[in-house]
């Protein structure tokens, strides 16, 4: 399963569009936005649920499939987004990651 999530994450890097100033920059840019968009996503999913007429019993079972299914799709992003992140941060002089 770690060698999965890993290769994800290799592959996340590279599907990152190229855009002005650092390219390392513009992909921790990209990738912040894409997981504030998933966790937007997730937060509406989960209030159409409890918003719903659905048994407690069902609303925590598919709450638990909507927060199981959100990690894993977000788990690869946030590990390359902290990778990004250390790069950055050591391309400036003087600062360590």
């Amino acid at each position: 399963m770690e060698y999965k999530l890993k290769s994800q994450t290799d592959l996340v890097a590279d599907t990152f569009p190229a855009g002005p100033g650092s390219d390392i920059e513009s992909k921790l840019h990209y990738l912040l936005n894409a997981l504030e968009c998933m966790d937007k996503r997730t937060a509406i999913e989960l209030e159409r649920l409890e918003g719903s007429g659905a048994e407690d019993d069902l609303k925590d079972f598919v709450k638990q499939d909507i927060l199981s299914r959100a990690q894993e799709l977000r788990l690869p992003l946030q590990e390359a987004a902290e990778e990004l992140r250390s790069l950055y941060r050591a391309s400036f002089p003087g600062e360590g990651g």
